[in-house]
């Protein structure tokens, strides 16, 4: 699998690679590129994670898929997982010319664990029901915020840099809560940091 480091490079430089040709691309081929990368810290799809992602309803709404990844020095091996997140911007509050704030994004993901040990089918060796879940795939839901600025505007061929913040939970974690009441609340909450580079 491509090492994270040099997914990272080659995300980044396909939104340089998107935002400098995007005039000179026919309409077609400009419709597959991508509106925007992300590289995001924690939230939950890993330690870092990358994304690529479409616009959609002028900008009501997001699709990413995010790439994550988690070292072996914090867990027992490294771990590969893919998720799919819809997000909706319903809230857009301009700062001024450059600056454009969003304060109540939301949005619902899907996400796949890659290994053995994360499976999605119950394993023969479970009596039938054993695991009403699935430690592979699991989806849940978030709330953030994010902040639209033309920083690095003058330095890439693209229309800005975005940072986001975001607290999200699982289905999964919502009913643990509810069948173990005395389960913290900080253990159930996924806490991200992000940024997105538009073009």
């Amino acid at each position: 699998m491509l090492p994270f480091k040099h997914l990272i490079l080659l995300l980044f430089g396909l939104a340089a690679f998107t935002a400098s040709n995007a005039q000179t691309l026919s309409p077609k081929a400009d419709l597959l590129l991508p509106d925007y990368v992300k590289l995001q810290y924690a939230g939950g799809i890993g330690f870092m994670s990358a994304g690529v992602g479409y616009s959609f309803i002028k900008d009501r709404l997001d699709v990413t898929f995010f790439y994550g990844y988690i070292p072996p020095q914090l867990h027992t091996k490294t771990l590969h997982s893919v998720s799919l997140q819809f997000t909706a911007k319903l809230i857009k509050i301009p700062l001024s010319e450059n600056y454009q704030l969003l304060p109540f994004n939301f949005g619902w993901f899907i996400h796949h664990t890659m290994g053995n040990e994360y499976w999605i089918k119950l394993p023969s060796h479970y009596p039938s029901q054993y695991y009403w879940w699935s430690p592979g795939r699991t989806a849940g839901f978030f709330a953030g915020g994010e902040l639209k600025t033309p920083w690095l505007r003058s330095k890439v061929p693209a229309s800005g840099i975005a940072l986001y913040a975001r607290v999200g939970t699982r289905g999964l974690y919502i009913a643990t809560k509810f069948g173990n009441s005395s389960l913290p609340v900080s253990e159930i909450i996924e806490l991200g940091f992000g940024i997105a580079l538009y073009r």
